[in-house]
């Protein structure tokens, strides 16, 4: 079966808005399938790679580790997000690892094919909204990093890392290391949200009831 017949959401995706029907139908289709276990690497920081990788099921783990040692988890690709398109188009080596949660498939779109797609200028228009959009998380995110609670912390990466079904898959410990605290503080501020309505806590994860009042 063709990725643009088994994955029709690529069809709306919005790196490719406004480009003909046919076009968008013949990228998504020169694209290689290929799937990823949990804890499967996708792209190694430091290392180069020539493929798009395009998010079509699953999740994954962006991280990055500096020169101390220190790993920080920077962000979670979920489905219909585009991962080493920088690094792809400037033959630079990847700026971070990213690791497969869950089962995951992507589609890998080859160096050749996506800078031919970039004389597109609505496509460029549209990679460039993509990057925006990454770019205004990230700023988000150090302002979050910076100047929140602890309290304040936990509850917007509870926002920011829960999946389509509002609900955060990972352990306790990985929100507190995402979070910057100890697992008491998340354990703490987890119970009070419980009691408050606003999350639900299970064995298969943390379900988020009341968005508004999350955030």
């Amino acid at each position: 079966m063709k990725n643009s017949a088994e994955f029709p959401h690529l069809l709306d995706n919005n790196l490719l808005r406004d480009i003909p029907r046919e076009t968008r139908i013949a990228l998504i289709d020169s694209c290689q399938r290929r799937s990823f276990k949990p804890s499967g690497v996708l792209l190694h920081q430091g290392q180069p790679t020539d493929h798009m990788y395009w998010v079509v099921e699953g999740r994954v783990e962006v991280s990055y580790v500096n020169e101390a040692g220190h790993h920080a988890i920077i962000y979670h690709a979920q489905r219909g997000h585009i991962l080493g398109t920088v690094e792809t188009l400037s033959e630079r080596p990847c700026a971070g690892t990213c690791t497969a949660l869950s089962d995951t498939i992507v589609l890998m779109c080859h160096r050749t094919e996506l800078l031919q797609r970039m004389t597109s200028p609505i496509f460029l228009r549209n990679f460039a909204a993509d990057l925006h959009d990454v770019l205004t998380h990230d700023n988000r995110f150090k302002s979050v990093d910076q100047f929140f609670s602890a309290e304040q912390k936990i509850c917007a990466y509870l926002d920011k890392l829960s999946d389509a079904d509002d609900v955060f898959q990972e352990s306790q410990g990985y929100l507190a290391d995402v979070a910057g605290c100890s697992r008491q503080t998340v354990n703490k501020e987890l119970g009070r949200l419980r009691d408050q309505g606003v999350v639900e806590l299970s064995s298969t994860g943390i379900k988020i009831l009341d968005y508004a009042a999350l955030t």
